[in-house]
């Protein structure tokens, strides 16, 4: 998620700048991290607003979890780790672009999971009331250590916000249609967000991921993967953090882990 401060709701960070050098020891200790945890959830765990960067601004969004996946016989065994790092950059007039790179780590074995470019656009709007409406639009490779095989896909996120006094909501009903690979079914895979701030710089709230299978023909409500999410924002002096910790809806079901837990930060940079 690409952040600027548009407003003084917790989602959008201080613009203090943040010199490339003095990343490297947080990118050490988030590399050191992947190293000795695990990750997972098979989908992306962040849900898009209009916290985005202003004109020839730049971010780098780091998110890294943990989880632990249901037993399974063609799934990954043990605790699952992934870092997700994307660059993103602020052309104006609401629009972003970006890089985004996964990897992952299962038993030991590390792994570079693919590599996407995007774009973001996000209407004109008042920044403290009122709905808002967005796209963001990202293409390329991936994997995930939850899948046999990865495949070139094209991800489409509709963002649908509104802000009611401390309230924030936000809803991404968002597809990925597959480009190569086993699936040629585009995939429902929607996610929100509902957040209240405490004060200016805190908020919490709950966000929700899923996996509903194929858009054409969604799978009954218990087959699905679906988690809900307490969350925790918090600015920072010269960045955003986020703590979350993820439950299944589905555990007998649908669901893919038993647990998740996840921390995201975002970081200006010059």
């Amino acid at each position: 998620m690409l952040s600027t401060q548009r407003s003084s709701d917790c989602t959008t960070p201080m613009r203090i700048k943040t010199p490339l050098h003095a990343l490297q020891p947080l990118l050490a200790a988030l590399a050191a991290t992947v190293a000795t945890v695990a990750f997972g959830a098979s989908y992306e765990l962040r849900v898009y607003a209009d916290d985005i960067p202003k004109k020839d601004d730049a971010e780098i969004e780091l998110i890294a979890s943990i989880a632990k996946p249901k037993s399974s016989a063609t799934g990954p065994n043990g605790h699952v780790t992934q870092l997700l790092v994307e660059y993103g950059y602020g052309l104006g007039n609401g629009w972003t672009i970006g890089l985004e790179l996964p990897m992952s780590q299962v038993q030991g074995q590390r792994k570079l999971e693919g590599l996407k470019t995007e774009v973001q656009y996000v209407a004109p709007h008042a920044p403290d009331v009122g709905f808002y409406w967005g796209v963001r639009a990202d293409v390329g490779y991936t994997s995930t250590p939850y899948d046999s095989q990865g495949g070139n896909s094209i991800g489409i996120n509709p963002i649908l916000g509104f802000r009611w006094f401390t309230w924030h909501v936000t809803v991404n009903p968002s597809l990925e249609i597959p480009l190569s690979g086993e699936s040629t079914q585009a995939q429902f895979q929607p996610a929100a967000k509902i957040s209240k701030m405490i004060n200016p710089r805190r908020q919490l709230g709950f966000e929700y991921f899923s996996n509903w299978g194929a858009a054409s023909a969604p799978l009954a409500r218990h087959l699905r993967d679906e988690a809900l999410y307490a969350v925790w924002d918090e600015k920072l002096q010269s960045h955003r953090l986020q703590l979350g910790l993820g439950r299944p809806l589905h555990p007998a079901g649908g669901s893919v882990d038993k647990w998740i837990v996840k921390v995201g930060m975002n970081v200006d940079i010059d």
